[in-house]
């Protein structure tokens, strides 16, 4: 069994897509199992979190968790993607000014909803949006529900371009924000530069730039940079299991709350268990499995083979 199991953050650079990231990974360490939380374009820079191993099974909270990126937008032209890879389809001579943005900032923080783009990942009828796009069908996307924490105008560079930075909820496309920024401020707008500088308490500071002129990038390189699977665990709620218990959860029995060991510690913790939706257990320290509560008992949802 591969022992490798935990989460690697890379700083990807512009020009690579997020799946050849994983496949130089998994190549170097020698493991099918590896993944990324995240899909970054490839015109796009910044943190990249892969899940190596049993970790590929939490992909889920990585991909929930707040992320901040650093945007800069070009004024008065739209393009096919809403960003630099696309093609010009409409210009306009409009430029707002500095204050003409810092008005219109509030409007695009709390709970919004945003159309997303032509060219995206969304599955149309079991295909991939940007398939239908490339044909030039047109595609009308619903509008989703997303959150924008913080919207802030870090510079005004000139009259056709500024740099923003952003806190947003999963499902946010920057592409489309600085589209619609321009759309309201009666101009056109696309991306010219996105990175990725956080998700959840990771940061890009603390991401390895892989060396993309070699082939294979060194193992223990990766390994002196994981980061355990509880890192990312700790985001939901926990239980204590005994060597006993931990083994029925394991071959996908479930337990009665109240009847395990440490259940008065952890409903100290968690007094409203009951509105918990999700959790995991740990032996000994060791992550066993993520779990559900079904009434009054915990049972597997996903094992890890640890």
């Amino acid at each position: 069994m591969n022992t490798i199991n935990g989460w690697l953050l890379v700083d990807k650079q512009v020009g690579i897509t997020s799946r050849k990231i994983v496949d130089i990974i998994s190549k170097s360490i020698k493991h099918k199992k590896v993944g990324h939380a995240g899909t970054l374009d490839p015109m796009a820079s910044g943190l990249l979190a892969v899940a190596i191993g049993e970790a590929t099974k939490t992909v889920f909270l990585i991909q929930n968790m707040k992320k901040v990126y650093e945007f800069k937008v070009c004024w008065g032209i739209s393009t096919s993607t809403d960003d630099i890879e696309g093609e010009v389809i409409s210009r306009s001579s409009n430029r707002p000014t500095e204050k003409q943005i810092l008005d219109l900032i509030p409007k695009f923080i709390g709970k919004l909803e945003q159309r997303p783009p032509a060219y995206s990942a969304i599955k149309i009828n079991g295909i991939r949006s940007y398939k239908y796009a490339r044909q030039n069908k047109e595609i009308n996307h619903k509008p989703r529900s997303i959150i924008i924490s913080d919207l802030k105008l870090k510079k005004h560079l000139d009259e056709s371009h500024s740099i923003f930075e952003i806190i947003c909820s999963k499902g946010t496309y920057v592409r489309s924000v600085a589209r619609d920024l321009g759309k309201r401020l009666n101009t056109e707008a696309h991306v010219i530069e996105l990175r990725r500088k956080a998700i959840g308490k990771f940061s890009v500071k603390n991401a390895i730039l892989l060396d993309l002129s070699s082939k294979l990038i060194h193992s223990p390189l990766i390994l002196k940079n994981m980061i355990s699977m509880r890192d990312v665990l700790e985001v939901l709620p926990s239980i204590d299991l005994t060597k006993e218990e931990a083994n029925k959860i394991k071959y996908g029995q479930g337990l009665i709350i109240n009847e395990i060991k440490q259940f008065n510690n952890f409903i100290s913790n968690y007094p409203n268990f009951s509105e918990i939706e999700s959790l995991y257990c740990t032996n000994s320290n060791v992550p066993i499995a993520l779990l559900k509560i079904y009434k009054n008992m915990i049972k597997p949802v996903k094992v890890f083979n640890v």
